[in-house]
């Protein structure tokens, strides 16, 4: 006698747990990609700006505002606006508003006021 066939049960309940499972594995592989080749690309910008090999130093000063800070840092938000704009070639604002970094000792009014109108200028008010 031949075993009875199996019946494939097939329902929302054994489809859901498996593809949140592969979606999930997908997002943590394009976070990790992206966030190793960002971290690569970070390094080797910091290494050319200190001549050759990182300056711990240099990086200290740059973080606490007393040097320059090196080109494309910013927070998620404009990390995202900036890749679109480069995507898709567009421009929101009229054009890119420089930020002005605030030296130890320049701080005051004077200073307060440029940050505050380079602000405003980024989010397009001015």
């Amino acid at each position: 006698m031949a075993p009875k066939p199996r019946n494939f049960n097939l329902n929302a309940r054994t489809v859901t747990a498996p593809l949140a499972a592969f979606t999930m594995a997908c997002l943590l592989f394009v976070y990790t990609r992206t966030s190793i080749q960002a971290a690569k690309r970070n390094a080797q910008q910091h290494r050319e700006a200190d001549g050759g090999q990182i300056s711990w130093r240099n990086e200290s000063k740059r973080r606490h505002g007393v040097m320059e800070r090196l080109g494309n840092e910013g927070t998620v938000k404009e990390l995202v606006g900036q890749l679109g704009e480069e995507v898709l070639g567009k421009k929101k604002g009229g054009g890119k508003a420089e930020e002005t970094m605030v030296v130890a000792g320049e701080g005051g009014p004077a200073g307060e006021e440029e940050i505050i109108r380079a602000r405003r200028v980024r989010k397009g008010v001015d």
